[in-house]
Parts: structure tokens; sequence; C-alpha cells
């Protein structure tokens, strides 16, 4: 029998929110994200995305949580994207697949023709669960970490010392802005192309003012966006994410180059350039998120970062 509890955006339900995911996500997320974090984001979805989030229950104690809604940064009423948080153990598979159904049966009323999940962990027990209830995997994601103790430019110098020879200039957002009057919407510009060409099973449609609530939250520093310019055009980026628990980790949040400035080790210098700056400022630790086919995967490997984990979306036609 299913029972949940409809979360209700009060303290209580955000603080409890948070424990369960300290206690279910993964290393490095664990102890990432605040209650003050959680509820800017979902502050940000829209109301035509129908967020909804449910705590599921297992003989009387709250065992873990689920959501679904729209995807606000790709919006699709045809598509509906979830998420189920429970301890991968047979003794609550019974919960886990309760909740699918409701959340299934929730998509068809809601004229969904895809329902799409997603699993912050890549055990062979989550992927069989969906897997087996007709899921098909559609993406894969890994998680890495690098240590800023082990990061030395003396590493890389060859890289560092051909991209110094060119004419293009890496400067954080802070002092690039003061030269440009209309730096949010070159950014927006910038950020766009680049998602676009990010591997995806979904179609993004990025608007610029939920796209500038997201990138400019409370506790993000415009210091931790690093942008490469040739001449007047931006051309590439690496950016990076504070959390409000955790001061000596930092999140990648987006790095890319543009297609026409592909081959140049463009990415690897600004990247380099951003874990140097990063480790000065005292961060020991930088976490980073890569599609097993985003070539932004081995460069991060060949700067040192250590796969930790892995993520996956499935998709089911409905």
């Amino acid at each position: 029998m299913l029972d949940i509890q409809n979360f209700d955006f009060s303290k209580d339900h955000f603080d409890l929110l948070i424990s369960l995911q300290d206690a279910l996500w993964p290393e490095p997320w664990k102890n990432w994200e605040s209650a003050e974090m959680r509820r800017h984001d979902l502050k940000l979805i829209p109301k035509k995305c129908k967020f909804r989030l449910d705590f599921i229950k297992h003989q009387d104690n709250t065992i873990g949580f689920g959501t679904t809604a729209h995807d606000h940064w790709a919006f699709d009423p045809t598509l509906l994207d979830s998420t189920i948080a429970l301890p991968h153990n047979d003794k609550y598979l019974d919960c886990a697949q309760n909740y699918l159904d409701h959340q299934i049966e929730r998509a068809r009323k809601m004229n969904a023709k895809v329902f799409r999940a997603w699993s912050y962990q890549g055990s062979d027990w989550v992927k069989d669960f969906y897997t087996n209830n007709g899921f098909e995997i559609s993406i894969l994601e890994y998680i890495s970490e690098l240590n800023l103790d082990k990061f030395f430019i003396s590493d890389f110098e060859s890289s560092v010392s051909s991209f110094k020879k060119s004419s293009y200039v890496i400067l954080n957002l802070e002092e690039l802005k003061k030269l440009n009057k209309d730096w949010q919407l070159k950014l927006f510009d910038l950020w766009k192309r680049i998602e676009h060409d990010v591997p995806s099973d979904l179609d993004l449609n990025i608007e610029f003012d939920l796209w500038k609530s997201s990138v400019f939250c409370p506790w993000s520093k415009e210091e931790d966006i690093y942008i490469v310019s040739d001449s007047d055009k931006w051309m590439a980026l690496s950016t990076y994410v504070r959390s409000l628990r955790s001061r000596d980790k930092i999140s990648t949040e987006l790095t890319g180059v543009l297609p026409e400035y592909r081959r140049q080790g463009i990415c690897s210098a600004v990247k380099t350039h951003a874990l140097l700056d990063l480790k000065k400022k005292g961060f020991k630790k930088v976490l980073t998120g890569n599609e097993e086919n985003n070539p932004m995967f081995q460069i991060n490997l060949l700067l040192g970062f250590k796969k930790v984990g892995e993520e996956f979306g499935c998709k089911l036609s409905l």
C-alpha cells in the first residue's frame, strides 16, 4: 500500500528533505545542498511545470522522497520528469514500485507522452528497477572529483604556454563586465550555444529571465565565471557554483567552447586557469559531471579528476 505525504514548503519539510538528501544521495553530494539553496531552486520552477514532491513512508517512517515536473529548462508538456530517492534495498522494493506506478499514473492523467526518470546513483539495483519496468536508459553521466592539493601548474606547462602564444584572453566575469555594457546578453548567448552543444536527451529551450535567476543565485560569485574572448567575441567559458554548507568544495556548472573554436586546447586552458584560481581562493576539491560521450570527461581525466560515481536518465513511452 502506498503511503506518501505531499511536500508543503514549510521549514520542517525543507529540513526533512535536506536530511533525506544527506542520507540518500551519494558522495560527493552529501552535505552539499542547504535548505536555503533548495528553497531558492524550487521558487524558480514556473507553475506551468506542475512540480510535485512527495515524502515516501514505510511502516510510519519517512524513508525517501520523489518528484515529478516538466523540465523548466526544456519545457515540453508531453514530457514529464521524475526522481525517486529511496534506500537501494530489496526491503523497500515494493515502496519504490508502488510510488513509480503512482508517478506513471499521474503522468498519464497529465497526457504526457514520455515519462523520464533521473537517478543520482547508477547502481545496478536502481538500473534494474527502471529497466525491469520498461524504461530505456537514455543518458549516462559520470561524476568526478579533483583534489586541488595535488593540482600543479607545472604539470600542464606545455599546454598553458601554447595558449599564451595565442591572442585569446581569459578573464573572470567580475573583470569582464566592466568592459561590456551588454555583458548579461553576451553571457546568455554564449551559455546557450555551449549548453546546446552538450550531449543531452532533452531539447533545451532556455529563457533569459529563468537562466539569469538560476546562474546568479544569492550564493554565486561572478569571480567564479571564467570567460575566454577573441577580441570582442566571447567564445568559451568555465563556470563554478559554490555551496552554502561546504566551504572547501566547489562544483563545475558548465565548461565549453563554441564549435568554430574547437581543437585549439581552449577548454583545457580555461579549465586549468580556473582550477589554479580556485586553489588560490582556498578550495580543496572540485566536483564535476560529464556525459559519457562528452569530450570534457576525457579532458577532466587528463587534468587529474577521478571518477567517483554515476548518474543516469531513462525514458518510458506512455
